[in-house]
């Protein structure tokens, strides 16, 4: 990893786990260089960035984590996003212009963009896993569909 501790980026519950892990080896302040192999990956160059000191390491497996930072700058001058740059959505939301006539609240996964709605990791307070983001996506389509029905009325 390019950082110098695990705690930086990742859940706790994932920090845990590799350190209890006896197969895993973390190298912090490291960059991965080169993948090598030829039907699959069995080996990876890394340099470390503080002496530029490479490093041939056998493996059998390799985890990438790029991190759990939100790109989503570009929607900032669109929907509302928290400090850390995820899409607030639901109650979170209720305070942004688009919502101040009040004639409905927020759905739960829709952003300060009446009819956007946002799930997964981008969105603020999510639980960060793959079958929570399932759930959160089926849940969207099902509030997409109200949403369209309000929009059609009675």
């Amino acid at each position: 990893m390019r950082g110098e501790s695990l705690d930086e980026g990742m859940s706790r519950y994932l920090v845990d786990r590799i350190r209890q892990t006896s197969t895993i080896e973390v190298l912090t302040g490291t960059e991965i260089c080169e993948l090598q192999g030829h039907s699959a990956v069995d080996a990876v160059v890394t340099e470390r960035a503080d002496s530029g000191q490479c490093r041939l390491l056998p493996i059998q497996a390799l985890f990438i984590f790029i991190g759990a930072d939100a790109p989503t700058p570009w929607l900032a001058d669109t929907i509302a996003l928290d400090p850390d740059g995820f899409i607030l959505t639901g109650p979170d939301v209720k305070a942004a212009a688009a919502w101040e006539s009040g004639t409905r609240d927020p759905h739960l996964f829709e952003t300060s963009l009446p009819g956007v709605f946002a799930v997964g990791d981008v969105r603020s307070g999510a639980i960060r896993r793959a079958a929570s983001a399932v759930g959160e996506g089926s849940m969207a389509v099902r509030l997409c569909n109200l949403y369209l029905a309000e929009l059609r009325g009675p």
